[in-house]
């Protein structure tokens, strides 16, 4: 059991809360999980069991993607609809073709200012407690990406948009944003994740398949930490290559064993992978290039089999 699962969080529960499930099923086995949803938001939750709880430095979650309810004409202190009403606004004057003109503002590469109400912290403590206490320090804009962002429902005074955006961007800002753009002011009313990376939604299971099924049926929605790290490119060799790296052993192979793809500076200075799922081991590694020959340094060890309880 080391590896990822993929899990639709139901509405009202914590992140958190699903972890604490998930590791009562599965024993001693450690369990974490990326990319914290609101008790509110639903959709996909990445579990990550076992020894994969240390790879989340190397899984691909550049790109996430999410289905926005905004509600137009009200904004909340939370920017979402949890918190407390701040304005509102008349908006039977905004047609779609207003809010199809305000997208492309959104789209690119953006500054947003995060929510006060947020887990960001402000010299060592979290906004959202500050805000709580009635404290709202100052907050610096963040460069975030939104690579897609359509409007796919109109009905007034809420809406839908499908947005594909970079790790890190607050939905919340965004439908916040969007509100002063139209001058009409605006909150989050529901959130879905569709995708993390090259996880679907379409691939989790539910809550309650985790709370009533088997541990072999469980075990077998577990995606393998090879097949979760296949963003990083691999590097094949023997038994006793893979044995000298798994004791902290640096490998000079000769550079003709490095597909030529790789050696270019983009992938050189990016982590590659050894593996032998039949032994338990997964190495990451970093090539550096020796003249015609190219030295294998180990990073990482994963080791599933000697890491069964942890």
């Amino acid at each position: 059991m080391h590896g990822i699962l993929l899990i639709d969080k139901p509405e009202g529960y914590t992140s958190h809360q699903i972890v604490k499930i998930v590791k009562r099923r599965l024993g001693n086995f450690k369990v974490g999980h990326t990319g914290t949803l609101d008790p509110a938001a639903t959709g996909l939750l990445v579990i990550l069991v076992g020894v994969a709880s240390r790879a989340l430095d190397y899984l691909d979650e550049t790109k996430k993607r999410y289905i926005l309810g905004v509600r137009l004409g009200e904004a909340t202190d939370t920017c979402d609809r949890e918190g407390q009403v701040i304005r509102t606004s008349d908006v039977s004057h905004i047609t779609k073709q207003d809010i199809l003109k305000s997208i492309p503002k959104f789209l690119g590469s953006i500054t947003q200012i995060p929510p006060h109400f947020s887990a960001i912290k402000k010299d060592g403590a979290p906004l959202y407690k500050l805000a709580r206490k009635g404290i709202f320090p100052e907050i610096k804009p963040r460069a975030v990406q939104v690579f897609e962002l359509e409007l796919t429902d109109f009905s007034m005074p809420d809406i839908q948009l499908d947005m594909s955006c970079s790790k890190g961007t607050y939905a919340r800002a965004i439908a916040r944003d969007l509100g002063e753009e139209l001058a009409v002011g605006a909150r989050l009313e529901t959130l879905r994740r569709t995708s993390s990376g090259p996880f679907e939604v379409s691939q989790a299971v539910d809550l309650e398949f985790i709370q009533k099924a088997s541990l072999t049926e469980i075990h077998t929605s577990i995606i393998p930490l090879d097949k979760v790290l296949e963003n990083i490119p691999r590097i094949m060799t023997g038994a006793s290559e893979l044995k000298r790296l798994s004791t902290g052993g640096a490998l000079k192979i000769s550079i003709d064993r490095i597909p030529g793809e790789y050696l270019s500076e983009k992938y050189l200075q990016s982590p590659f992978r050894v593996s032998a799922p039949s032994s338990g081991l997964l190495i990451i590694v970093r090539l550096k290039i020796d003249g015609d020959s190219v030295v294998v340094s180990p990073e990482k060890l994963f080791n599933w089999l000697e890491s069964s309880l942890v």
